[in-house]
Order: structure tokens, then C-alpha cells, then sequence
């Protein structure tokens, strides 16, 4: 992974996620982009500065520079920026910082295309009950419309916390040339692949039927290390979360589609749901969005 995004608000959550990249980091040669954007919906995106570089003076955006609250909040921002940056766990790395001004979605969208990026970590503060709803947040958004594979994750977790991965599918369809996503992802983190269909009583398959598609689809893909798993549930999100748990998963993953040809598991509803839920971190990846199937390097 050559390319890291990470957004952060300087939650808790946040640092979770630049501490994980770090460690992506220290596996290779990877550059993170560690972003802040203060929320301004009248401009569009705009660069304001990063934690050693102040370019205030020379804003042209259109903010009243006699908009002391404004004026005030990127400081104080700029200084947490830097708080960060000084941190001794992130001495060494590759890590450049930006504060932006604008939507907070269309500010990362527009850094992973002007990156180039490989992956996405995001910090998020997901839900405890399912009656609850997160839609709407940043996170989702980005989860459906990222043009790279994203990781979510809502609790401190290391890379070599990560051995067993639980990839989510229907297995209707075959995946190829993205398949070699999951692979990357596994062969990244030397962990098993654990291959996971949720069997619903709206939709219930003929578990001989499953085992044969899944076995197809692990031949087809040339996969390694992985084992089949079929979890009985009344809906696919939670029969996803609830497996991930039940079999002590250290990590989710999932394609999304969201269009024709492939079943409910892999629409961005889902995938957002499990980004909400689950306590484990989730990897997603949208198979209309991703533009370079080896974006995992």
C-alpha cells in the first residue's frame, strides 16, 4: 500500500486509524496524507494550510478575514495538526498533513483522486443498537462512493492483530478482476480468508448448492488459506456482524456493486450497516467506483 488517506477530526477514532496506517507504514514504503476539514458548505474545497505551512495570509476563498471565529478555528486546528505531526509513535514515517476548508466528503474525494490513493482509513464512532441510524455520515459516503478500497474501524487495532478475515459475498458472480483485492488484503496482512455467505430466510439456499458456488469461486480465484463458513441469519448485515463476533474475526470485508447482477449482500446499504455495527474493522470496496484493480499494492 503505497498511498494512504486518513481523515481525522482528532477523535479518538481518528488517532485509531493513523496509528493502524502507521503500521501499514512501517511494513513499506507507504505515504500517508493525514487530512482536516473545517466545515464551510459556501466554498467549494479549499486548501487552507498544514500544521508547519500557514497560507491564511494569502487565502483567496472568500472568507471574511474579519471572521474571527473562522479565523480562530483554523488556528486551533492548525495546532492540533501539529500536536499530531510532534508525535513521537509517528517520527520516521511519511506523513505530509493538510487542513481543508469545505465539505468535509467532497474534500477526501478530491484528495483520493488528486493522490492517486490505494487505500482510505477512516476513524468511526458506529452504533450499539440496531434501531440506531448513522446515515448520512461521512463515513458512509465515502464507503459508497470511494474510488479505492476503504477501511473503517471503530476500536484500536494493530496490523498484526489482523489473522483472520472474514470476506463477506454471495459468491454468485465472479469478482474477477477485483478478486485480486481480497488476495492483496490477505496476503497483506498474512492472515486466512475466511469465505462467508449469510443464508436468510428471504433468501435461503440449498447449503450443498452454497458450498459448491463458494468452492467454484475459491478454485476460480486461485485463493489459498481460506476456509467456507455458511451463517444462518434473519438479515445479511447482522448475520455478518454477529458472525464476525460468533467466530472471532479480526477483520471484515466486502464488495460492494449496488446495480444488476449481483444479490442484496453487495448493495452500499449493507455495507454501510456493517460499518455501523460492527466492532471489528470493516475493508470495502465498490466494484463501479474502484478504477484500478491493483489499487492493492
Amino acid at each position: 500500500m503505497r498511498k494512504i488517506i486518513v481523515p481525522t477530526d482528532f477523535s479518538r477514532q481518528a488517532t485509531y486509524a493513523l496509528d493502524l496506517a502507521a503500521d501499514f507504514a512501517r511494513q513499506g514504503d507507504t505515504m500517508i496524507t493525514l487530512i482536516h476539514v473545517i466545515e464551510y458548505s459556501k466554498k467549494n474545497v479549499t486548501f487552507l494550510g498544514s500544521s508547519s505551512l500557514n497560507t491564511m495570509a494569502s487565502w483567496s476563498t472568500g472568507v471574511e478575514m474579519d471572521d474571527v471565529y473562522f479565523v480562530e478555528l483554523y488556528r486551533k486546528r492548525r495546532d492540533q495538526m501539529a500536536l499530531v505531526m510532534e508525535d513521537e509513535k509517528y517520527q520516521g514515517l511519511n506523513i505530509q498533513d493538510k487542513i481543508m476548508m469545505g465539505s468535509p466528503y467532497h474534500a477526501i474525494a478530491e484528495e483520493i483522486a488528486e493522490q492517486d490513493a490505494d487505500f482510505i482509513i477512516m476513524g468511526t464512532t458506529g452504533v450499539n443498537d440496531w434501531e440506531e441510524s448513522l446515515i448520512g455520515s461521512v463515513a458512509e459516503k465515502v464507503v459508497r462512493n470511494a474510488h479505492c478500497p476503504v477501511l473503517t474501524l471503530r476500536n484500536a487495532v494493530r496490523y498484526e492483530d489482523i489473522n483472520q478475515i472474514a470476506f463477506a459475498s454471495d459468491f454468485k458472480e465472479k469478482i474477477f478482476p477485483f478478486a485480486n483485492i481480497p488476495k492483496k488484503i490477505q496476503s497483506f496482512f498474512n492472515a486466512k480468508l475466511n469465505l462467508v455467505y449469510v443464508n436468510t430466510p428471504g433468501n435461503f439456499k440449498n447449503e450443498r448448492v452454497i458450498r459448491r458456488r463458494m468452492i467454484d469461486f475459491a478454485t476460480e480465484n486461485k485463493l489459498e488459506n481460506y476456509e467456507i463458513h455458511l451463517y444462518c441469519h434473519e438479515h445479511e448485515e447482522e448475520g455478518i456482524v454477529c458472525f464476525a463476533e460468533d467466530y472471532k474475526m479480526d477483520m471484515v470485508m466486502m464488495a460492494t456493486e449496488g446495480r444488476t447482477g449481483f444479490s442484496r449482500l453487495f448493495e452500499p446499504s449493507i455495507a454501510e450497516d456493517v460499518v455501523n455495527y460492527s466492532k471489528k474493522p470493516v475493508v470495502t470496496f465498490n466494484m463501479h467506483k474502484v478504477q484500478n484493480p491493483e489499487v492493492v499494492k
